[in-house]
């Protein structure tokens, strides 16, 4: 009976931490994205996920003219910081990456 309840609370506990890992990176979107020295890279655009649910990249969208296209970052290579992302990133690095065509959601 012991092993039954163990085996049971193991679920539910691998349930509860699947559901939070599925809400929290939705509340990624929107966010601001700081890169080295505090400087502001843009804001989260969109995530996307791995197949078993884990964020695998951030699309930001730079902050300035609103043709630029949105850049991909790691999500592992991000921290989160209070209410806002940082990367390991300087303006111009950022800058310097390639824009990623995106599809309407």
């Amino acid at each position: 009976m012991k092993r039954t309840k163990r085996i049971v609370g193991a679920f539910a506990a691998l349930a509860l931490a699947g559901a939070a890992q599925a809400q929290a990176p939705a509340a990624l979107e929107g966010m601001v994205v700081r890169g080295q020295n505090g400087v502001v890279l843009g804001v989260v655009e969109r995530v996307t996920y791995r197949d078993n649910g884990a964020p695998a990249q951030v699309l930001v969208r730079p902050k300035g003219p609103p043709t630029a296209g949105p850049r991909s970052l790691s999500y592992g290579a991000l921290r989160k910081e209070g209410g806002e992302l940082i990367a390991p990133l300087s303006q111009a690095e950022f800058n310097a990456m390639p824009a990623v065509s995106v599809a309407p959601k």
